[in-house]
């Protein structure tokens, strides 16, 4: 009788939670998790909090979104569910231009938005990899998105989890809007972090401008290669890698490149009719569920 009573109130308290809420789930789990580790950082680096977090407990920032995904997956769905979410890696057939998106379209905006900078009378940006032979920075580049499949997991929330879900209900670009707010949201500790350069520099507005619109390329990417987790993670890996490669960090080149994508961002809006790609048929029963 207690064995029954006990699976009862957990299948009406936390699992029951998670089965009506998955979205909401997730992103608790998500935030709890990344939060853990990134809050305490920005208050010592605040001079909050006399101890540091190790070091080691850092992966926990970018793993956080899979572990969300992943647990609210095993709930509503088992092993068929976190199955259906990871097999989207094997989504590898997608033409050789998706590929080429993937790797160069970041760096092509950064470089068009310092191109831009200096046409209006900037000076030229310190461009890191200009300081090194060709081979060294085609190295750094594979072993950067390298790093960043294992190591940032975000694209498994944001496109695996949140987005076949939200856009089947509410639509496209309103799916644009409720997966920006909970990833610029998830960001916000890192304002307040001052070993990290670019968000001290650039600040919370122009971030939240930058990924409004790369939220709008990165859905219109996800559903032209039919949900495919392994390019758009190449698209998020080499968007961090390029950054690192190619700006210095400076405010008004990055601007210019937040103009840059929006005009993309737009273009695609206007050419899809605000649909970026989206088609219901590609996606299943089970990935569409709330």
């Amino acid at each position: 009788m207690s064995t029954f009573i006990n699976t009862n109130l957990n299948e009406n308290g936390i699992k029951g939670f998670i089965k009506h809420n998955p979205l909401i789930s997730m992103y608790i789990i998500m935030f709890v998790v990344a939060w853990s580790v990134m809050v305490p950082q920005a208050l010592y680096s605040q001079g909050i909090l006399s101890a540091s977090i190790p070091e080691f407990f850092e992966i926990l920032i970018g793993w956080a979104p899979a572990i969300g995904a992943i647990i609210v997956s095993v709930v509503i769905a088992g092993r068929a569910g976190v199955r259906e979410l990871l097999q989207r890696f094997l989504i590898w057939r997608v033409g050789l231009r998706w590929y080429l998106i993937g790797a160069f379209l970041l760096a092509a905006i950064i470089l068009g938005g310092i191109g831009l900078h200096v046409l209006f009378g900037g000076v030229m940006p310190t461009i890191p990899a200009a300081e090194k032979p060709l081979w060294q920075t085609a190295l750094i580049f594979l072993v950067f998105v390298l790093l960043g499949f294992l190591s940032n997991t975000e694209e498994v929330a944001w496109r695996g989890f949140a987005l076949p879900r939200l856009q089947s209900r509410y639509g496209v670009l309103i799916t644009a809007l409720l997966i920006t707010i909970p990833e610029v949201l998830l960001h916000l500790p890192l304002f307040w972090t001052n070993e990290n350069p670019f968000f001290q520099t650039v600040g919370v507005y122009w971030f939240s401008a930058f990924s409004m619109a790369a939220v709008i390329v990165y859905i219109y990417v996800f559903n032209m290669t039919k949900g495919s987790l392994l390019i758009v993670t190449l698209l998020h890996a080499s968007q961090n890698t390029w950054a690192n490669l190619l700006s210095d960090n400076s405010l008004r080149p990055f601007q210019f490149t937040v103009i840059l994508i929006w005009i993309i961002a737009l273009a695609l809006i206007a050419v899809t009719r605000g649909r970026l790609g989206y088609q219901p048929a590609e996606y299943s029963v089970e990935m569409m569920q709330a």
